[in-house]
């Protein structure tokens, strides 16, 4: 009797741009702008003309790169994950400095890749936007003040000096701002133990600060 053959399934196109926004992620933070479509198409495992069946063009496919990286929710639930089982804020904060570091860097390589893409273009009338960073980009960084707020300070704010909110600022400041791309451990930037002593015991042995009155 012959062999009757099947054909594979069919993957949805929802999991095949996820593939392709995955591979490309990888190469841009491997290669930066260097990166091409060919390496693209080799690394999700499709043909150079599948990524065109999904992606208008390069600009919107690195455009959604960029957008994936920096997902609110995607960061909420990996923020969440890594205090569920902290113990006390120092436990939290070591936990959520790692993470912060780790998907600064991230962000950082993958923007420095595509920032001529995810610039906001003209409307159809050709009025630009006014200046300054992209809309999901505004967005991502309110979520994560959002986030560290209400997982890593709210609950300890009986032990803060400061709003939970204004804590949170600072946290994002020390952290995002040591792990700039070009930083490295030769270069000596903030580990997580340093910041978390600065955070929470400042820069002077001892300090009152004295405000004048108007």
């Amino acid at each position: 009797m012959e062999e009757r053959r099947t054909r594979a399934k069919p993957i949805p196109a929802a999991d095949r741009r996820a593939a392709i926004i995955a591979a490309t992620e990888t190469l841009l933070i491997e290669h930066g702008t260097a990166t091409t479509t060919r390496l693209i198409a080799e690394a999700a495992g499709v043909a150079e003309g599948t990524i065109f069946r999904h992606f208008r063009d390069k600009r919107e496919l690195y455009r959604a790169v960029a957008e994936n990286v920096f997902n609110p929710s995607d960061a909420a639930r990996s923020m969440a994950d890594v205090v569920a089982d902290a113990n006390g804020i120092e436990d939290k904060l070591r936990a959520v400095i790692d993470l912060l570091a780790a998907s600064s860097q991230r962000g950082f390589l993958v923007m420095m890749a595509v920032r001529s893409a995810v610039v906001e273009e003209s409307d159809p009338e050709g009025v630009r936007p006014p200046p300054g960073p992209p809309k999901f980009l505004i967005e991502a960084n309110k979520a994560l003040v959002d986030n560290l707020t209400r997982l890593v300070f709210e609950p300890h704010e009986s032990e803060l000096r400061l709003p939970p909110r204004k804590a949170a600022l600072v946290l994002r400041s020390l952290t995002i701002g040591a792990w700039l791309p070009g930083l490295n451990r030769a270069n000596l930037p903030l580990s997580s133990e340093d910041v978390i002593d600065v955070l929470l015991g400042g820069i002077l042995i001892e300090h009152s600060l004295t405000r004048e009155t108007p």
